[in-house]
């Protein structure tokens, strides 16, 4: 017995002892994400917005917003993925350069691809192929070549959940108006950034934006699944989202965080962008990991709600540091941890470091968020109030790094991480961190409904042949919506309605229209009032027809 539990054990740890690390060369593809008012630069390496000599990379438009503009507000961002395998803590990232993320998947040893340059490669849908594919049968390269071997999700439409068949139903699985998908891993050549030993991650990752008028339209979201393809456990994870942020002039720009929100920020110390295309009217913008992974029973407050280990519990954001610079795997974890890159406590006051010229009036309180304090209401710690006198701090450039765990992912585990970057331009600069807190509140609110598959009705579901006509029944305008949305239908004849509103466990909310009408178009307005964000149902039964529209509700 005692030497089938040795062979066992061996057998066990054998993908960790002969994984190989690659020879991969640096991956090069990239495409924008563009649907929404913003226009992002994604590259397949871990980072974001930087771009490199990539088949599509624009020369300065990194993370554009409104697109158009000619200004960045974030100049590059990078996931941060770090944790232990036995008692060696162990990372994948980077600031800028030396990216720690290849093409391709892992094998079930653990192994990279031999040639990462087949997997090099960033895959999209978009609502336009779906529609096209409905009205005249039309297969886009971007249908055609979704990779779903690869891993890429599908919603089945033929009841057999392992092939994709676009004659039998199947189809890409859409996240708003536009999705950005691709496949990447840790184990593809030497760490040179973080200079530690590979994870054995693979990460499938994904980007998407909705093409919205209201503020959905300037907000972008971020999907990444991580599978540990080692074979020991992960524990004590976390995941990180440094942010170079640069809203125009990198010059004058101040950050903040909120713990109970959850979200770390940049937002500009004046009214004026000194003319680098922002113009007069600076933006903010926010970055919030939304829940994903239930808390454990630790004795941590997980949530940074004020209760420990309450029912219910997810991990949330952990820390919120700002103008780090780590290199090498020790500086990585101190700042994944929630301490300063050389191990230093960070306190509430002054700069956050001790030998900073901390203000002599403040008592060394530590924190892991920096600048918690109210930018608008002038409340103490914020860049424009350091020592609770109302000092601020001098502006310039600034990078932030919001980290969300900790948590543990087991041998063949995959754990779902997502993350919103919010931006909001208000009336002035102040009004834009209030514009912004509120939309970070709706998009937390909203919560899976955002990441919910967005696939159009076929046409002879929506507009269904009666006698010759065609009934019209469209999609809520605006969706998602925040406070009233309309629901627009045409009756081609003479005909009995009945318009409801229902929520997603089948409860009747509201019903809207119940009578006989005319022939015509009618556009009936929906108020939610006090209504909690997420996903409805609007259903009109017509005669002896039915038909549902999704609507979503945010916050």
């Amino acid at each position: 017995m005692k030497r089938i539990l040795f062979v066992f054990l061996f057998l066990l740890g054998a993908t960790e002892a002969t994984a190989q690390q690659g020879t991969c060369e640096m991956s090069m593809a990239g495409k924008y994400l563009d649907a929404g008012n913003v226009r992002a630069y994604i590259p397949n390496d871990g980072r974001l917005f930087r771009g490199h000599a990539g088949e599509y990379y624009e020369p300065g438009i990194n993370f554009e917003a409104p697109k158009g503009i000619g200004a960045n507000s974030i100049y590059a961002a990078s996931l941060w993925v770090g944790g232990n395998i036995d008692d060696e803590f162990r990372a994948a990232g980077t600031r800028y350069g030396w990216a720690e993320f290849w093409a391709g998947p892992l094998d079930e040893a653990g192994n990279p691809p031999a040639d990462c340059k087949p997997f090099d490669h960033i895959w999209e849908i978009r609502t336009a192929d779906i529609d096209s594919f409905y009205t005249d049968g039309h297969i886009s390269q971007n249908l055609q070549n979704w990779p779903w071997q690869l891993g890429a999700p599908v919603v089945d439409g033929d009841g057999d959940p392992t092939n994709y068949n676009l004659a039998g139903g199947d189809l890409p699985e859409l996240l708003g108006d536009q999705r950005l998908w691709w496949i990447m891993n840790d184990r593809g050549n030497q760490h040179e950034s973080t200079v530690s030993e590979p994870i054995g991650i693979e990460v499938h990752a994904s980007a998407f934006a909705f093409n919205n008028p209201g503020p959905l339209g300037n907000f972008t979201f971020y999907e990444y699944e991580i599978i540990n393809k080692n074979s020991k456990p992960l524990t004590d994870a976390y995941v990180s989202m440094f942010a170079d942020v640069d809203l125009g002039d990198f010059s004058d720009d101040y950050v903040g965080s909120d713990s109970l929100l959850q979200y770390g920020y940049a937002y500009n110390s004046d009214n004026l962008d000194d003319g680098c295309g922002v113009g007069i009217i600076p933006p903010a913008v926010g970055f919030t990991f939304l829940p994903t992974i239930a808390g454990d029973a630790d004795g941590i407050d997980n949530n940074f709600d004020g209760i420990v280990d309450e029912e219910g519990e997810m991990v949330g954001i952990s820390s919120v540091l700002y103008n780090v610079e780590p290199y090498m795997i020790d500086r990585y974890k101190n700042v994944m941890e929630g301490r300063l890159e050389y191990g230093d406590t960070m306190y509430k006051g002054g700069r956050g470091y001790e030998s900073w010229g901390f203000p002599s009036n403040l008592p060394l309180t530590p924190t892991r968020f920096a600048y918690s304090g109210d930018p608008v209401t002038g409340t103490f710690w914020s860049e424009f109030n350091v020592d609770d006198l109302g000092t601020p701090n001098d502006p310039y450039d600034r990078n932030l790094v919001t980290t969300m765990g900790q948590f543990d992912i087991a041998s063949g585990e995959k754990k779902t991480i997502r993350l919103a970057i919010v931006w909001s331009q208000g009336t002035d600069h102040l009004h834009s961190v209030r514009l912004l807190k509120k939309d970070v509140t709706g998009v937390r609110n909203t919560g899976d409904a955002l990441f919910t598959a967005n696939l159009p009705e076929r046409p002879q579901k929506r507009n269904a042949p009666i006698n010759g006509f065609v009934l019209g029944f469209d999609q809520n305008f605006p969706n998602p919506f925040t406070e009233s949305t309309t629901i627009r239908y045409s009756l081609p004849q003479d005909m009995q309605v009945r318009l409801t509103v229902f929520d997603m466990l089948g409860r009747e909310v509201q019903t809207l229209v119940e009578q006989r009408q005319a022939a015509g178009t009618y556009n009936i307005n929906f108020e939610a009032g006090n209504l909690p964000a997420g996903m409805y149902l609007a259903r009109i039964e017509l005669d002896y027809l039915q038909f549902t529209k999704r609507m979503t509700l945010m916050r």
